[in-house]
């Protein structure tokens, strides 16, 4: 080896820096001076970030440290897991700040380890369903329906995931629990954006556990109330609605959107419903709701945008779920909307934006 070999050798200089920041975690996706190999390889880590998120959760880890900081053997032992196994989970978490790990393996909440409690702002139930092993499972096949254009879900079971989880009363709960979340999420944006006051009768249909409509009808105390959902979803209903004080201005409606929908209200509310289900499915919902919406009613549709440029968005993210769990299920872009609404005799009026990823649309009938 002369002595230029090993000159020639050393890596280049981007490599060193790359290690270099990997080391130190400085280097984030977002850096446009490394190559994108390296960049990519950066993407990828954060895959470990949610099964662990999951553990989280599922241990209700952020509970168990409400009162204070503890010690992982103490963790472990009151989440009933190996106290080695849940520190390397742990101290993963806590290198991107969910979670924050002192001297001597003790760990403490951050501000994004709280939302894994459940309460106001909870994220746990989501978290729970949507990284548990279902849908794990099933988004590991997502090669096989880009393939074959169909869902994984139904290959797998045989059904869709709505009949799946009617006959696994578990899953259900969480599932129900999760979309409160969501709704949670997203409710000072909705009602930061969207102006109520129009409405005397307001129709939450598929409103699962009542949560957002409670919310609604707390802040229009002069508003009357309809929840519409299939049995299973109501049973918690009752609770939600006398927790907020509103029970009396509530009527509980029992049955499904495919087939019909109840008449009463100047305001049909569809939030995280249409991305569901396919084109055809989609105009069956909104041509039951035109059947019954007043000549001057609406259809208040609160649903992410796919933007047509080629932007990040969440939406586009959002909708590989769609793809793998929900047969024909997608997001829409807007004029994909506009497509829905004609056939099923329905104009979109107006959409608006909020501080959150989704917006809403108010859909009119069209004489």
């Amino acid at each position: 080896m002369n002595k230029n070999s090993h000159h020639q050798s050393l890596p280049p200089k981007w490599i060193v820096k790359a290690i270099q920041g990997l080391r130190k975690g400085l280097l984030t996706i977002h850096d446009s001076s490394f190559p994108g190999n390296v960049v990519l390889y950066e993407k990828f880590q954060y895959f470990y970030l949610l099964p662990s998120l999951y553990v989280a959760a599922e241990l209700n880890i952020a509970w168990l440290l409400k009162d204070g900081e503890k010690q992982i053997t103490e963790l472990a032992q009151e989440s009933g897991s190996d106290d080695e196994s849940l520190y390397r989970v742990m101290r993963a978490l806590a290198s991107h700040n969910i979670f924050r790990e002192g001297t001597n393996r003790i760990f403490a909440n951050t501000r994004l380890s709280k939302p894994l409690m459940d309460g106001d702002g909870s994220l746990r139930q989501m978290l729970r369903h949507h990284l548990g092993k279902l849908n794990w499972q099933i988004s590991g096949e997502l090669l096989e329906c880009v393939r074959t254009g169909k869902d994984a879900f139904r290959r797998n079971y045989n059904q869709n995931i709505y009949d799946y989880l009617a006959g696994d009363p578990g899953n259900y709960e969480i599932f129900d629990r999760s979309m409160s979340d969501l709704s949670s999420l997203g409710l000072a944006p909705l009602l930061q954006a969207y102006n109520f006051s129009s409405f005397r009768t307001l129709a939450d249909v598929g409103g699962g556990e009542g949560f957002l409509l409670a919310n609604i009808l707390k802040n229009y105390p002069a508003m009357q109330g309809i929840l519409f959902d299939m049995p299973a979803a109501l049973t918690k209903a009752t609770d939600i609605f006398q927790q907020y004080d509103v029970m009396n201005r509530v009527k509980l409606k029992e049955g499904n959107f495919l087939e019909s929908i109840p008449e009463g209200a100047d305001g049909y509310l569809l939030k995280n419903i249409i991305h569901n289900w396919n084109d055809e499915d989609c105009i069956t919902i909104l041509s039951n709701i035109r059947k019954v919406l007043p000549v001057k009613g609406k259809i208040i549709i609160v649903e992410m945008i796919v933007p047509e440029a080629n932007i990040p968005s969440a939406a586009k993210m959002i909708d590989i779920q769609m793809l793998t769990s929900m047969p024909g299920g997608r997001e829409r872009t807007r004029k994909e909307f506009e497509s829905l609404f004609r056939r099923a005799g329905l104009i979109l009026c107006r959409e608006y934006s909020t501080i959150a990823p989704v917006s809403i649309i108010d859909a009119c009938r069209n004489n």
